[in-house]
């Protein structure tokens, strides 16, 4: 007689699982968590590869859980693949499910446990039933192709600052210093080819160049003829072989990364032409002083969805706009700029700050506040009066990314991104204020007759206003 092992029948239905992923670059982690009605936890555990025959396998394992939620670590770019498998699914499937991409500083492992892949990814399925999870930044594909690309621009820029300074370096040694030869500008690096060209010191060049009408140099002769009187003091002196030799290469290394640099430019054209969603919300950033088209869209990939930030105080933190206090006994130690945020959009706001303070010369209400914090505060730090004002242009980008609208006076004057309908903008209202107050006191004075009522009447009006 066969011998026939007897098995229970199970519904997994009945119990709710949630199912957690520790992603690495090779290998993943899975973890399905449940507790049913009679307070039993079930936990099964697996390693799979990273490939698509290793994915598929990862689902024909958790499907029949049918786990109501997904949760992984957000870890660089490893977890970009897991996000679009499971989105990809979700769409197929019966049955609805969460993806949780949290922050791995929220789903830190329990003090004196022993860590392992596996352990990790139970405790982010343990997290994940508890509620004690919340989502980070959605991967939207376009929005991280973009930021590659802006992130490869930033590299590129570095590296051609860091050529043009070697170039002026090897000029330096040369003897050759003279001022205003920027590299950034056309006509400079078009006289630094010809004048490597050849062995003669630089005024004889110059003297042949300027007398010779065939002279490749007769496009820039403008320019040159106008720094003429800043070449002349190093008439003299010249190249050495080397020294060509070394400028010949670095010419070519920046000509070859300023050409990479435009065909990144080119792309970033190419998808915004497609997204005129995209592309409207870009421009609706560029009308603010001091935010160029490139750092508007460079915002927007940095930054994604604006619904994750429930609050401005959120989205500042973010940015790195806002400062880290360390107080004890009511004495602050420290109150430097949040190191913790985005590196990138700190350096744009940043940046912005100092060309909204030092070089726009259109008014308006957010040059008049830059001007106005300039005032008060440049007696004390240059670079406090930046942060302030970068501060201030992340609440207006907070703003128009919320309500989808440009940039306008009454939002530079100081709207709240949740008032923008007030019949009064914050300035208005510190100004009303200021002026009920003034007209309280004046009652109090002696012999004022019926001034004094009048002016407690305009008072109590003014009040009406700053309540309604």
């Amino acid at each position: 007689m066969e011998e026939v092992t007897f098995k229970f029948s199970v519904d997994w239905t009945k119990t709710a699982f949630y199912c957690g992923l520790d992603v690495h670059k090779h290998e993943l982690a899975v973890a399905i968590y449940g507790k049913d009605d009679s307070l039993s936890e079930i936990v099964k555990t697996t390693i799979v590869p990273v490939t698509g025959k290793g994915l598929h396998e990862f689902w024909n394992f958790v499907k029949k859980y049918q786990p109501g939620g997904f949760a992984m670590e957000a870890t660089g770019i490893y977890h970009h693949v897991v996000y679009k498998f499971l989105l990809n699914k979700r769409s197929k499937v019966h049955w609805p499910f969460v993806i949780v991409v949290v922050n791995p500083a929220d789903a830190a492992g329990l003090p004196g446990r022993q860590k392992n892949d596996r352990i990790d990814a139970e405790l982010l399925a343990r997290y994940l039933a508890k509620g004690l999870l919340r989502s980070g930044k959605p991967v939207i594909e376009v929005l991280e192709d973009l930021k590659a690309i802006f992130r490869m621009a930033l590299r590129l820029e570095r590296d051609r600052t860091a050529l043009k300074n070697r170039i002026k370096k090897t000029l330096d040694r040369a003897g050759i210093r003279p001022k205003y030869f920027d590299l950034n500008n056309q006509w400079s690096i078009t006289f630094l080819t010809c004048f490597i060209e050849q062995e003669n010191s630089l005024g004889c060049f110059i003297e042949r160049e300027l007398s010779d009408e065939t002279s490749p140099l007769q496009g820039i002769r403008k320019h040159l003829v106008r720094n003429l009187k800043h070449l002349i003091p190093f008439f003299g002196f010249s190249l050495t072989s080397p020294q060509r030799a070394l400028i010949r290469q670095d010419l070519v290394e920046l000509a070859f990364k300023t050409g990479r640099k435009a065909l990144l430019a080119l792309e970033v054209d190419q998808v915004l032409l497609s997204r005129p969603g995209l592309r409207a919300r870009a421009h609706d950033l560029a009308t603010i002083p001091g935010i160029s088209p490139f750092s508007a869209v460079w915002l927007l990939t940095e930054i994604g969805s604006i619904k994750r930030f429930r609050t401005f105080r959120q989205f500042k933190a973010y940015c790195g706009c806002c400062p880290r206090i360390v107080s004890s006994a009511g004495k602050i130690y420290s109150a430097h700029t949040q190191r913790h945020s985005n590196a990138h959009l700190r350096t744009i706001f940043y940046n912005a700050a100092v060309v909204v303070c030092n070089l726009v010369k259109k008014e308006s209400a957010l040059k008049e506040y830059a001007d106005r914090v300039n005032r008060t505060k440049s007696s004390r730090n240059k670079k406090l009066v930046y942060c302030i004002v970068a501060g201030k242009i992340a609440k207006i980008v907070y703003t128009i990314l919320k309500k989808g609208v440009p940039f306008s006076r009454e939002i530079g004057r100081g709207f709240s991104p949740n008032r923008l309908e007030a019949p009064f903008c914050l300035a208005d209202r510190k100004l009303i204020r200021r002026a009920r107050n003034n007209l309280q006191k004046v009652k109090l004075i002696p012999n004022i007759g019926c001034l004094g009522e009048r002016s407690e009447e305009l008072a109590k009006e003014l009040d009406k206003l700053l309540t309604s």
